[in-house]
């Protein structure tokens, strides 16, 4: 009886350990669970502080590549101010050499007026010379003209002074020339 009650306890023992034994297994997996919880999460947590970091990262990088933009926007902004003031600075130039040549040109001119102005009356002196050698000339064709008509004039009054020729004479001069 005794034995069947100590084999009985012996059991309950055994079954009692292997209760604890699977109570110490299920504590395990529970613990062990836990752990590779909190493993999980502090990964997660990694991974989150990672991508964070990523993302900063590329935000520094679009910051950069925006203010690289905004440098190149800003220089490609002054070389065109740098290139309109030179283009600024050639028309400015032009217009000042084309002043200068149209100085010089009338300045030129000028120059060309005055001695034109100079031969001019040299011309004019000449031209007055030659209108009065023309007038000179006019005045004595004129007297010429009038001396002549003076002559014409006295040759017909001594022609009709002269009394005319009798009809004998003029005719035998008629049959003479036949």
């Amino acid at each position: 009886h005794r034995d069947k009650k100590r084999d009985k306890e012996k059991v309950k023992e055994k079954e009692k350990a292997k209760e604890k034994e699977r109570d110490r297994d299920k504590e395990k997996e529970r613990n062990w669970d836990r752990d590779k919880e909190k493993e999980r999460e502090r990964d997660k947590e990694r991974n989150r502080d990672k991508d964070k970091e990523k993302d900063q990262e590329r935000e520094k990088e679009r910051h950069k590549d925006r203010d690289r933009d905004k440098d190149r926007d800003r220089d490609r902004d002054k070389d065109r101010e740098r290139n309109k003031e030179k283009e600024k600075e050639k028309d400015r130039e032009e217009v000042d050499q084309n002043k200068e040549k149209d100085d010089v040109m009338k300045e030129g001119e000028k120059d060309r007026e005055e001695i034109k102005d100079k031969e001019g009356d040299k011309n004019r002196g000449e031209k007055e010379k030659d209108k009065e050698k023309e007038k000179d000339e006019k005045k004595e064709k004129k007297e010429r003209e009038r001396e002549k008509e003076r002559d014409d004039k006295k040759k017909k009054e001594k022609r009709s002074r002269t009394p005319p020729r009798s009809y004998s004479s003029s005719r035998r001069s008629r049959s003479s020339s036949r």
